[in-house]
């Protein structure tokens, strides 16, 4: 009993001492645990006039995914980047400080997550990113390493894209078209010997994808999936969606309440 009243004594002056760094925590952990989703700054911004699409086969398509292809005025939660990587505890230090007692080092990599995402939403910024920002950071449970001193952690990034020259056509007569791809990396392979390389070559792909795809139009990279061993190996899967024409006899029938239904 004595003890647990340290350890949480001790993890209580740990969330004090770090400050800032302990608000984020908790915000992380309330997003994480169901609360209403607003994004990481809430943003006043305007939602497409039609705010349905209509899929291939006919139906609807999941609202997630409606969101994260055309709301691209602001940060919505289907469209993210989500990237799993081995870090150094000692880089989650201010300047200063010193890594606390074993017993306290997962108290630590869970407060200071949010560090180890800076590098990786740069990355997003300077290729297809007008605006990202780290929903989501934590260290993976179980995977802080005393000895070795590094954990994993798994950072939820979202982002806006870059504005396209490339305007919409009529969503009404188009059909909402997706798919994926995946790249594995051997260990040392170029394109993955860093966390943020590897998030360059999902975002490399996810380009590519796009410009491969005929007949379609307005081709955008709706989320991107990154797991990084520090072994330099590693795999990326990214998500591409896009607007082919209603297909010969598909009728699209609005949802009722909105325009023209």
């Amino acid at each position: 009993m004595l003890l647990r009243v340290l350890i949480g004594l001790g993890a209580a002056l740990m969330l004090l001492g770090f400050g800032a760094a302990g608000v984020q925590y908790w915000q992380n952990r309330a997003a994480q645990d169901g609360q209403a989703w607003d994004g990481p700054a809430a943003e006043v911004a305007e939602v497409p006039v039609q705010t349905w699409l209509i899929s291939p086969a006919g139906g609807l398509v999941p609202q997630r995914d409606v969101r994260a292809y055309l709301v691209q005025d602001r940060f919505v939660e289907g469209r993210t980047a989500v990237v799993t990587l081995s870090a150094l505890l000692s880089a989650l230090l201010l300047e200063g400080e010193k890594l606390p007692e074993a017993a306290y080092l997962q108290v630590l990599a869970d407060i200071r997550a949010p560090r180890v995402a800076n590098k990786v939403c740069d990355v997003l910024l300077k290729s297809i990113a007008a605006d990202c920002a780290v929903n989501k950071a934590r260290v993976v449970d179980g995977s802080v390493d005393p000895v070795a001193g590094e954990a994993r952690f798994g950072v939820e990034l979202v982002y806006r894209l870059k504005p396209s020259d490339e305007a919409l056509p009529d969503l009404g007569a188009h059909v909402l078209m997706t798919d994926s791809v995946s790249l594995d990396f051997e260990e040392g392979a170029e394109g993955a010997r860093i966390p943020e390389e590897l998030l360059a070559s999902a975002v490399t792909a996810a380009v590519s994808a796009c410009e491969a795809v005929k007949g379609g139009k307005a081709c955008r990279v709706m989320g991107l999936d990154t797991t990084w061993f520090d072994n330099g190996s590693g795999a990326v899967r990214a998500r591409i969606g896009w607007l082919a024409p209603l297909p010969k006899g598909l009728i699209a029938a609005p949802p009722l309440g909105e325009p023209g239904g």
